[in-house]
């Protein structure tokens, strides 16, 4: 859980208190009429969907809602919790990764206008976005040692090879595949993201994203390795007890390609954070998750042999672009921002990403 409730001041966000409302009428029919809900929190964090945190007769519960269908310009083309939940049944039958129980999805929309899942929550310390946990000098991150934060990489590595030691190669994970033209896994969540970036633009031109795309789809690497994909696997989705995830988040991005994907992910995060910080005059951010001493952690831990990650970073970063455009257009949608006279300026990061497809 949190550690402190927030104002909501986005305005595509639900009302807190007609939420609470609504799970206490969901509440009753599920549980009975004596059934209690309050302390209803809801953390500022995620642009894909409306995270909640409440207590249900004194138990912890934290309920994931599906975007509203009438809400412009949602995140993602799909948010399937069905799919969530089967991702998290899987991770809980196949490995030891702490992720949250499921306790019900709610299929009926009467209560708050679309589905949502229902979890148990988990106490603990989550990296924030905002402010993000390597910039912010109050934060309980950068109050930790040297010696603390390495013990959050590497057991942020582990929870990685365990991950990946579900093949993505049978009945039980064909769900994980995106039904697309392409020889491997890999090409496939290629050919997603420019089915995603065709549908994310809104019919506009956004050159770096289309330069990214050019350069990832002549450069794709001849690798054949298929295993779940966490999709969105960086310390900002997982709960720390002590450093150590206790719980590890969000699914919605799930999917099947080789490890390096998933490992690039955390890399690429890590520079998106360091260039934040040169940016704006900021000290440096903890030396972490460099990459090539990431890749040799893994194959360490792993026993795998991995790609060096340049590729994987420069698609980390296409995968990243698209979505912030996205967050752009949906923002100028709502009055918070203006459209930019370069559409490259939808993507805030757009030198970052330039450089990372020279690299490869």
């Amino acid at each position: 859980m949190a550690d402190e409730p927030l104002d909501i001041t986005l305005p595509w966000r639900r009302d807190p208190a007609e939420v609470e409302a609504a799970l206490r009428r969901w509440a009753r029919d599920v549980r009975g009429e004596g059934a209690q809900v309050a302390e209803l929190r809801v953390p500022d964090s995620g642009m894909a969907n409306d995270t909640v945190l409440f207590l249900l007769d004194d138990e912890p519960l934290v309920a994931r809602l599906a975007p509203h269908p009438e809400a412009p310009y949602p995140t993602f083309p799909r948010f399937d919790l069905h799919f969530q939940r089967r991702v998290l049944e899987l991770v809980r039958e196949r490995t030891e990764v702490p992720v949250p129980e499921v306790v019900h999805l709610e299929e009926r929309e009467d209560y708050v206008g679309v589905p949502f899942l229902v979890v148990r929550a988990v106490e603990g310390d989550v990296p924030g976005d905002n402010p993000p946990y390597l910039l912010d000098p109050g934060g309980w991150f950068l109050q930790g040692t040297p010696e603390q934060w390495a013990t959050l990489e590497r057991t942020t590595i582990e929870v990685l090879v365990a991950l990946h030691r579900i093949a993505a190669a049978d009945d039980d994970t064909a769900f994980l595949h995106h039904d697309l033209p392409g020889d491997t896994a890999l090409a496939r969540q290629l050919a997603h993201q420019r089915e995603y970036y065709d549908w994310a633009r809104d019919g506009r031109t956004i050159p770096v994203l289309e330069r990214a795309l050019e350069r990832l789809e002549a450069t794709l690497p001849d690798n054949s390795k298929a295993v779940l994909n966490w999709g969105d696997s960086r310390p900002g989705n997982i709960i720390y007890r002590d450093f150590a995830p206790v719980a590890v988040l969000d699914w919605e991005m799930a999917t099947a390609g080789p490890p390096e994907v998933d490992l690039a992910w955390v890399t690429f995060f890590q520079r998106f954070f360091a260039s934040m910080a040169e940016q704006y005059g900021l000290p440096p951010v903890p030396a972490m998750f460099h990459p090539d001493e990431t890749v040799t952690t893994y194959e360490a831990l792993s026993g795998e042999k991995l790609d060096r990650l340049a590729w994987y970073e420069a698609f980390a970063g296409l995968r990243f672009g698209i979505i912030l455009a996205r967050i752009s257009l949906r923002s100028i949608a709502f009055g918070v921002q203006e459209e930019p006279a370069d559409p490259d300026d939808l993507v805030m990061f757009a030198p970052l990403l330039d450089r990372l497809v020279q690299e490869i």
